[in-house]
């Protein structure tokens, strides 16, 4: 079919001249631009990831005490003994298991102990036995609670650690953490709480801080992980606020029965 496109020969040298090399030349160099940049942007945040993700507020006398459990529950535990010990608190909540303690008169050790132990009239679940408290019981609780499935664990466990508070009537707390997750806490914790709140960030004294620079695996590999879920944290966290997620947004306001747990 002619199209009435001239086919001289020097036409056709041309029209090979101006789309193939320069185009293709062009993306290399710019996909080269990009890795290059993400390269140098990785090793950057490696070097100065400590200084970011270190935070440490001094504790204050607080109604009470949040312990966000993890790998290392040991040290993060040790931490929690010791401040009650040192009277900053009577109660401990943890988030994972939906537990509540309280500190014996003595500091010595802690009990589980109902919430309406605290207050009359508070409907939240009572202690459960040590072998419900699983990963599974805290999955039951963010599906009854109706948080969005892509919110990150932190942000769930804070969600009920204020939807405990509130029941309580609770307004300053202290949240324990391992040195390393205090960062990704506090940005958090700015977001689920407002002044209302009197919060503090105080990480282990039994588990090492983030060193300068990384040099461990295991530190390494600790930074990235923290980084990436403050960053997807940070995303959605706008996503919300910008009004693409009515349904999401909403949770973080109106909280809804725990029903049948």
């Amino acid at each position: 079919m002619d199209l009435g496109i001239g086919a001289r020969p020097e036409d056709l040298d041309n029209f090979g001249a101006l789309t193939n090399m320069p185009g293709l030349t062009y993306n290399a160099k710019r996909t080269g631009y990009i890795v290059l940049g993400l390269v140098i942007f990785f090793l950057t945040s490696m070097v100065l990831s400590p200084r970011y993700l270190v935070y440490d507020d001094r504790p204050a006398k607080s109604d009470i005490i949040v312990l966000f459990v993890g790998s290392d529950r040991d040290s993060r535990l040790r931490e929690v003994v010791q401040l009650l010990q040192e009277g900053y608190s009577d109660y401990l909540f943890i988030p994972v298991t939906f537990g509540i303690y309280k500190a014996w008169s003595g500091k010595g050790g802690i009990t589980a102990i109902r919430f309406t132990d605290i207050r009359a009239g508070i409907d939240l679940p009572g202690p459960r036995p040590e072998q419900e408290m699983t990963d599974h019981f805290f999955r039951k609780n963010w599906t009854a609670c109706r948080f969005p499935r892509f919110y990150e664990a932190t942000h769930v466990e804070m969600l009920l650690a204020k939807k405990a508070m509130d029941a309580c009537r609770f307004r300053k707390a202290i949240f324990v953490s391992s040195p390393y997750h205090m960062k990704r806490i506090k940005i958090i914790a700015n977001r689920v709480f407002d002044s209302f709140y009197d919060i503090k960030c105080v990480p282990t004294r039994f588990e090492k801080s983030l060193k300068i620079p990384l040099t461990a695996q295991n530190e390494i590999r600790n930074a990235t992980s923290e980084i990436t879920k403050i960053i997807w944290f940070c995303c959605y966290d706008l996503w919300e606020r910008c009004g693409f997620a009515e349904a999401g947004r909403g949770v973080l306001l109106n909280f809804t029965s725990f029903g049948e747990l």
